[in-house]
């Protein structure tokens, strides 16, 4: 016989704290409970679906005593509320109708007064709470995950979750649904040869579901996605394998996920391995790569995703392996780094929309230490960025040393400092989570054998007040890789896939995914 929770029946033998191994070395718990915020027509009615499901490391709800349900929105003040973990009747704080609510919900070995730590956290995507049940009662959906572990997504047969087709050089963009939305790449056969991909997958992180999505009318790699206001994402340039060679692209896509439309658009140059970003007005800014016959390319572009037009950029930026990031709220793009094909170039230069297309603004700053291949992140605030590791000259990669070092550019002022030590790599993935601390994965290292895939992973911390940066050494990666993605989700959490595992002696493509979920700061 069921057992009814607030008003929802489970089967029996379910509840809070319990579940079922699908099958051995699984450690998933399912938790589906109906949550509800009060009882008939009365505000602040919703339901919660708790998913746990993984087919890798800790459940999720092992050894958490009490859940705390914490719910924030604009024009509310924050209610949370903790529940004992056992079979029965539990609620979350009623909370204001109203829209854009958040639910938290966070598993505590004991109460934190107590001495409880947090040992698993979810986060929903914003919902509406209704006025009354003749509206209806949303249900909210929250992925709980164990915190610092990686946590690969369970799928359907007891297996994880994987791509339905290898893929580095891809790009994995956030849609405002949550969802994430990987696009193009390569993969690499036993021979070392390449294949380019066309095809895009849309992996959902709360329900671990991977799905074919909008196909990129043409294969390409080394491109950029950029997600544009109202939710399109424009996937611009890249490369292409073919009979004649490796050739640079120069058309884009225009992806409207959530209306299944592609809409092409013709890019004024050929460009592959270059760099974008989108101001607050949707412009974006296309920044160097490489063209045809290998040159580097000096012309820049731009896109505008409110009249779909392109348009010229008077300002040459010859730059292959730069970072290319928003600042300032999207007032200015930042364009840091990299080489123009003969010589490292130390200029941080900003740009701004101006009189029809994007013009240099602001005074000049130059890095303290050139370098290309790094790592360009959001650093401490909308202010400011950091560039980490890379090369310190150009040339062959096998004549180059890899840094360990990092600087700090401010939009503010343009001025350069010095930043933390990190592990010396080129091509790391990094990532700035919502709390401003900066997380960075693996990317190419060093070995007796050359350049290798890395599985270094390192947490930086800013300081508070000026402070000196903690730089903290996580677990590392099970399997090395670089040319592969991270992405933070609207969790905070971070999705890690893909890439290339090299070795020294053999290059794997990757077709695996993961995520990564930070301990909270408070």
């Amino acid at each position: 016989m069921g057992r009814s929770i607030n008003g929802w029946t489970l089967p029996a033998g379910w509840g809070i704290g319990q579940g079922r191994a699908r099958s051995p070395g699984w450690k998933a718990w399912v938790v589906a409970m109906g949550l509800l915020a009060g009882c008939g027509p009365r505000e602040g009615l919703y339901g919660v679906e708790l998913r746990t499901e993984a087919c890798s490391g800790t459940p999720a709800l092992e050894g958490v005593r009490y859940l705390r349900f914490r719910v924030t929105g604009v024009g509310m003040e924050p209610v949370e509320r903790y529940v004992l973990v056992e079979p029965g009747r539990v609620e979350p704080p009623e909370v204001p109708s109203g829209k854009g609510r958040v639910l938290e919900v966070r598993g505590y070995t004991d109460l934190p007064g107590a001495g409880g730590r947090v040992v698993s956290v979810g986060r929903s995507h914003p919902f509406d709470v209704p006025e009354s049940a003749d509206e209806g009662r949303p249900t909210v959906r929250v992925a709980v995950r164990r915190v610092d572990e990686y946590v690969r997504p369970g799928g359907a047969n007891d297996a994880c979750v994987t791509l339905a087709e290898p893929r580095a050089g891809h790009t994995a963009t956030l849609l405002e649904d949550g969802r994430v939305l990987l696009a193009g790449g390569i993969q690499l056969d036993l021979n070392g040869d390449s294949t380019t991909l066309s095809s895009t997958e849309l992996f959902d992180p709360v329900t671990g579901a991977l799905e074919q999505g909008l196909g990129l009318g043409s294969p390409r790699a080394f491109h950029t996605a950029t997600r544009l206001p109202g939710g399109k994402v424009l996937v611009a340039g890249g490369e292409a394998v073919s009979a004649e060679g490796t050739l640079p692209m120069r058309n884009a896509r225009v992806l409207d996920v959530a209306q299944g439309t592609s809409t092409a658009v013709e890019l004024k140059v050929a460009r592959s391995h270059h760099a974008a970003a989108v101001d607050s007005g949707g412009r974006v800014l296309l920044v160097g790569g490489v063209g045809e016959g290998g040159a580097v390319v000096s012309e820049a572009e731009g896109y505008d995703s409110t009249t779909g037009q392109g348009f010229s950029v008077s300002t040459r930026v010859p730059r292959v392996g730069m970072g290319v990031m928003a600042v300032q709220e999207g007032r200015r793009i930042a364009v840091v780094g990299g080489w123009d094909g003969t010589e490292l170039r130390p200029e941080v230069l900003f740009f701004g929309y101006e009189g029809g297309s994007f013009v240099p603004v602001g005074e000049g700053a130059r890095l303290r230490e050139p370098r290309r291949d790094g790592a360009l992140v959001p650093f401490g605030g909308p202010e400011r960025l950091a560039y980490l590791g890379g090369y310190d000259s150009p040339g062959r990669v096998e004549d180059v040393r890899l840094l360990a070092s990092s600087e700090i550019i401010s939009a503010s002022d343009s001025q350069v400092t010095a930043g933390p030590q990190v592990f010396a790599r080129s091509n790391l993935c990094a990532v700035a989570l919502p709390d401003g601390r900066v997380m960075t994965l693996g990317g190419l290292g060093s070995s007796t054998s050359g350049l290798v895939s890395d599985p270094h992973v390192e947490m930086l911390v800013p300081g508070k007040e000026g402070g000196p940066t903690a730089l903290l050494g996580l677990k590392p990666l099970e399997r090395e890789r670089h040319q592969h993605t991270c992405t933070v989700l609207e969790d905070g959490s971070v999705l890690v896939v893909g890439g290339l595992d090299d070795n020294g002696v053999r290059q794997t493509t990757l077709g695996d995914l993961f995520i990564y979920t930070p301990v909270p700061l408070d």
